[in-house]
């Protein structure tokens, strides 16, 4: 798989977000997504069965993303790649 880095901006909480996500495979071929907002450090995006849709597998930076810039950014993630399945 190509690695690919997307670049978006987004609003949340009435704040402007600039969003780089690069995909990748993990070891057992699972796509992940590394995921920085504002040039923050890394967090790692991945598909989460309990929730049905992309979440923060892991994320050391503090202060953490807030949970609605996590879900807009999954939503975002999510079309990314059904965008690429499309074409």
């Amino acid at each position: 798989m190509k690695t690919v880095t997307e670049i978006f901006e987004m609003v949340a909480e009435g704040k402007s977000y600039m969003v780089k996500a690069t995909s990748f495979l993990n070891g057992m071929e699972k796509l992940r997504f590394r995921v920085s907002v504002n040039n923050s450090p890394v967090c790692i995006f991945g598909w989460d069965e309990g929730l049905d849709r992309f979440a923060i597998l892991k994320d050391a930076r503090d202060p953490e993303i807030h949970p609605a810039t996590e879900v807009i950014i999954a939503g975002k993630l999510e079309n990314l790649l059904a965008g690429k399945q499309a074409a």
